[in-house]
């Protein structure tokens, strides 16, 4: 099934990069525009024609013709359009839906953003068959949205498997596999519950007493198993959260503080500042600003 450009509502679809189990656009700029976002899928970008620069946590990666990029959740990006039209298919996935799919430790590394030097050695200049096998599974598993034919699920959940075992292998990404130990199982319990419980307190300290670890303990392992330091990954998923509200509601940034854990509204903007590099409601400006130019986009042929 074809997938058409620009075929989609940009509010709507910033909606499904945080909320839907997984999402698939094929996408075109035709004038030299930037953004920034964040959201809570992973995603990824297979470019078809064009060029851009994107800033992923800070760190600079160029897209062309054939490559694929990665934007693990939960990291700021930015993009700046180089050569156009800037054409693109694109996928996200929810990292609570692929956790669902039991795909293994390993292939869960596909869904994370790469170190720069490992895009410019395995992610860039895809090889054409490799390339095009996805783009025909994408085109497959949007298909699957539009039917209500038997075992549909199973059928996603195998073609988003093959993608992912296809994309380990062209990344070149390596096999580490092994029985998880009782720490990593904890830890991944602290990332569960945080993921859940974002709007609490969610100090250390109340975290060792929840987890039966002490603080330090926690603040180390969980920086270990995940890469991330834990109060980072803790305003991550807050300031995530907060993007996703102020692009779909009008509600005021006290209230939006609020509802995503912060005491202080202060804090609240010192932290989304630090994140995004700007503030709530300029970034909110700026959302709805791209909102308005997309509507031409999607007349384009």
């Amino acid at each position: 099934m074809e997938i058409e450009i620009n075929d989609y509502w940009e509010p709507d679809h910033f909606r499904a990069l945080s909320e839907d189990n997984y999402n698939i656009s094929r996408s075109c700029e035709y004038e030299k525009n930037e953004m920034h976002h964040i959201h809570s899928a992973s995603e990824f970008l297979f470019v078809e024609e064009g060029a851009a620069e994107y800033y992923v946590s800070g760190k600079k990666y160029l897209l062309e013709k054939g490559d694929i990029m990665v934007i693990g959740g939960q990291e700021h990006h930015q993009r700046r359009l180089l050569a156009l039209p800037f054409l693109r298919y694109g996928l996200s996935v929810r990292p609570s839906y692929y956790e669902s799919l039991n795909l293994g430790e390993d292939l869960k590394k596909v869904f994370s953003t790469p170190a720069p030097q490992a895009h410019e050695a395995h992610y860039k200049h895809v090889d054409e068959h490799v390339f095009n096998r996805i783009i025909t599974l994408l085109k497959e598993l949007y298909g699957e949205q539009d039917v209500h034919q038997p075992f549909r699920s199973m059928m996603e959940r195998t073609v988003i498997t093959e993608i992912a075992i296809l994309m380990f292998r062209v990344f070149k990404l390596e096999r580490t596999e092994s029985e998880l130990s009782e720490m990593n199982l904890r830890m991944r319990a602290i990332k569960d519950h945080i993921d859940g419980h974002y709007q609490e307190n969610l100090d250390l300290k109340v975290l060792s007493e929840l987890f039966y670890l002490h603080p330090a303990t926690i603040s180390r392992e969980f920086n270990k198993y995940f890469g991330k330091n834990l109060v980072k990954y803790i305003n991550a998923v807050r300031i995530c959260e907060a993007a996703k509200l102020l692009e779909n509601t009008n509600e005021t940034v006290t209230v939006i503080a609020a509802k995503c854990g912060y005491d202080s509204v202060n804090t609240f903007l010192r932290q989304f500042k630090s994140v995004m590099e700007t503030t709530p409601l300029q970034y909110r400006k700026s959302i709805m600003e791209w909102f308005e130019r997309s509507k031409g986009d999607i007349q384009r042929p």
